[in-house]
C-alpha cells in the first residue's frame, strides 16, 4: 500500500488522435465484477457532461459548471438500497437522480482513467480519460452532505474505507505517471 497524498495519476493524451469524429466517453473510475463488466462507471461526456453508471441503468448529468485548465472536483453518491444517486462538481450538488438498486458483490476490479468493458479488460484507447486525478475515495456508504461540502472546502473528512488515496494498493499499466500534485490548497480561516 502506497502513500499517494500530495501525488496525481497523470493520463497524458494520445499524439495519433482521433481518427473518426464521434461521440467520446472519457472513463474516470471504473468498477467491475466477473458478473457485472459495468457495475459502477463514471465518464465525461464532453465539457461539464457526465455519465453515471450503475448495473444497467444511466444517467448523464450535462451543462455543469466546468473550470477549464484547472482542477475539477467530483464527487459521485449512489445508495444501491434506494437507488438514489447524486453528483457534485466544485463543491454544487446537482439534483438526486434515481438509478437501479443493487447489490455489488464478488471479486472487484476497479480501473482509474479507463473504462473496462469486460472484467480487468476490453480496453480501447479512445475512452481513456486525458488529464490528472488526484485523491480518490470510496465509501461502502453514501457520505453525508455536510462531508461532502467540508472535504471540497478542504476541511476535514473521513477517509474511503474501500478505497483512500492516503492508502492505495494499486498497479500502473501503459503511459501513466505518478506525479507530484500541482494543485494548492486554499488556505482556511479560523475565526476566534
Amino acid at each position: 500500500f502506497t502513500d499517494l497524498s500530495s501525488k496525481q495519476f497523470t493520463f497524458p493524451s494520445d499524439p495519433h488522435g482521433i481518427k473518426e469524429p464521434h461521440i467520446v466517453l472519457h472513463g474516470l473510475f471504473s468498477l467491475a465484477t466477473v458478473q457485472h463488466s459495468n457495475s459502477l462507471i463514471l465518464t465525461t461526456v464532453g465539457l461539464g457532461s457526465y455519465k453515471v453508471h450503475t448495473g444497467s441503468d444511466t444517467y448523464t448529468y450535462n451543462k455543469l459548471p466546468t473550470n477549464l485548465l484547472d482542477w475539477n472536483s467530483v464527487c459521485w453518491t449512489w445508495d444501491s438500497q434506494t437507488g438514489l444517486t447524486q453528483l457534485w462538481l466544485n463543491g454544487l450538488r446537482t439534483s438526486q437522480k434515481l438509478l437501479g438498486k443493487s447489490v455489488v458483490r464478488g471479486e472487484l476490479s476497479i480501473i482509474i482513467g479507463q473504462e473496462q468493458d469486460k472484467f480487468k479488460g476490453g480496453f480501447k484507447t479512445d475512452d481513456s480519460f486525458e488529464g490528472d486525478i488526484t485523491d480518490l475515495h470510496m465509501w461502502d456508504h453514501v457520505v453525508t452532505a455536510c462531508d461532502i461540502r467540508s472535504y471540497m472546502n478542504q476541511g476535514s473528512f473521513s477517509p474511503g474505507n474501500l478505497l483512500n488515496w492516503n492508502n492505495l494498493n494499486f498497479t500502473v499499466s501503459g503511459n501513466v505517471f505518478i506525479q507530484d500534485a500541482d494543485f494548492v490548497e486554499p488556505v482556511l480561516w479560523e475565526w476566534a
